[in-house]
């Protein structure tokens, strides 16, 4: 029963560092994207129109959709 019991703990630590890694991982996911809707906010107030700010936007996501070496 005692060697269930650290089985267990360990079971539940693992499952417990993986949380972590996500939640370290969606934090990260988190600020690049208020970055990008900061970046897009001061486009628009250059008064860049919506339908250049959208070809912008396309732009940016085709090219991360593609991964490039070194970038």
């Amino acid at each position: 029963e005692l060697q269930q019991k650290v089985e267990e703990t360990e079971v539940l630590k693992m499952e417990l560092q993986m949380l972590e890694t996500e939640r370290v991982r969606l934090s990260l996911v988190e600020e690049k994207l208020l970055d990008v809707l900061q970046l897009l906010q001061q486009l628009r107030d250059l008064n860049i129109s919506k339908r250049a700010l959208g070809k912008i936007l396309l732009s940016t996501l085709e090219s991360c959709r593609d991964p490039q070496p070194g970038k």
